[in-house]
């Protein structure tokens, strides 16, 4: 006799079909980002939020949900700019020459400072999802740790 509720009907995953090709992620996680994607987004913004968001969206990695949806706006807003801005660069060149009193004078454009600044709003905000090496690393391994129980020989043995 078995004991305790019986299972909803809703919860239960049916069994895969014989032949079943895998787990469907990738459907899965397009599925997940058109929930996720805001409405009324302009078209450059939607496709930067659809290339940025559907790794994020992976079922494996499923860091994307509809409470941090708006700083990922703004991470995909930062990197349009800074994509716009380092297309200019690459088209007028990083420096300028400036005649003045003093001479002749190679200056860096206003546009390289907000290259930098873009860069590091994208870095704060992609670590935040856990798109950095680093951040990636510390969301994979934040396990917790084993306990192990000292042997009944050993220094530690006088705490039990």
């Amino acid at each position: 006799m078995a004991r305790g509720r019986k299972p909803q009907v809703d919860v239960v995953v049916p069994m895969a079909e014989e032949g079943f090709a895998g787990h469907n992620h990738e459907e899965r996680a397009k599925e997940r980002l058109a929930e996720l994607r805001p409405e009324g987004m302009p078209d450059q913004l939607r496709w930067t939020f659809d290339r940025l968001a559907l790794p994020l969206c992976h079922p494996t990695v499923n860091r994307l949900s509809a409470t941090n949806v708006f700083m990922f706006v703004q991470l995909c807003k930062a990197v349009m700019r800074h994509e716009r801005i380092e297309l200019e660069l690459e088209e007028l060149s990083e420096t300028y020459v400036s005649e003045t009193r003093s001479g002749t004078q190679i200056k860096s454009r206003p546009e390289v400072a907000q290259l930098n600044e873009t860069f590091r709003q994208i870095r704060g905000l992609a670590g935040e999802f856990g798109m950095t090496p680093s951040t990636e690393r510390g969301l994979s391994n934040s396990g917790q740790l084993p306990f192990d129980f000292p042997s009944e020989t050993g220094p530690e043995s006088y705490m039990t």
